[in-house]
């Protein structure tokens, strides 16, 4: 009985692709988890928030109450068709701002409204249109541009992938039929 051993094996390549994989099923099931338990994945398309979310940049949605939500936070609201994520600027009270000294600012009538960072237009007020809150270490900037175009060209890129892994499996089996030589054959003790 023949053996055949091939003397050279690429390690490194091994252990990349093992790693490069454990690593993408990883990222994966943290973002399914994540979907989940509630979080959102958005995408800036306007400047009202620059400098701190510029546009493109990638946010994550923590689903919150209207009730949790304090001066200054950072929240996603649901608007005409879209969302919207402004900073919490203020109350109001039958459409008049209240300061934080008035009494009447913990009231129950009282109701949060927003303005952008880079806007000088204040928005209604966000009760019963709260999606969740965006803390600022949820904040990707720019990461929103590849996962768009990705969202766009999916198509093109899957035909990439595919044609790409052609190409390596081809100069794989072109190089392994050049390597014959690295091919070593033995018998075992019984002369086969």
């Amino acid at each position: 009985m023949k053996f055949y051993r091939l003397e050279k094996t690429n390690y490194f390549k091994v252990w990349f692709f093992a790693i490069l994989k454990s690593l993408l099923i990883s990222l994966l099931i943290s973002i399914a988890l994540l979907v989940v338990l509630g979080y959102k994945f958005m995408i800036v398309s306007s400047g009202s928030m620059e400098p701190v979310m510029p546009v493109g940049s990638l946010v994550v949605v923590t689903p919150c109450d209207y009730e949790d939500l304090k001066l200054g936070d950072i929240v996603t609201m649901e608007g005409s068709g879209y969302n919207l994520t402004h900073r919490v600027y203020g109350k109001k009270i039958d459409g008049e701002i209240i300061d934080p000294e008035d009494p009447r600012y913990n009231s129950p009538e009282a109701r949060w409204f927003t303005k952008g960072d880079n806007s000088d237009t204040l928005d209604g007020t966000i009760k019963g249109r709260v999606v969740g809150k965006v803390y600022e270490d949820h904040i990707f900037k720019s990461v929103g541009v590849v996962v768009r175009y990705v969202k766009a060209n999916y198509v093109m890129l899957i035909i990439l992938a595919v044609l790409l892994v052609g190409f390596v499996e081809v100069l794989n089996y072109l190089k392994s039929k050049l390597e014959t030589d690295d091919i070593e054959c033995y018998e075992n003790e019984d002369g086969e």
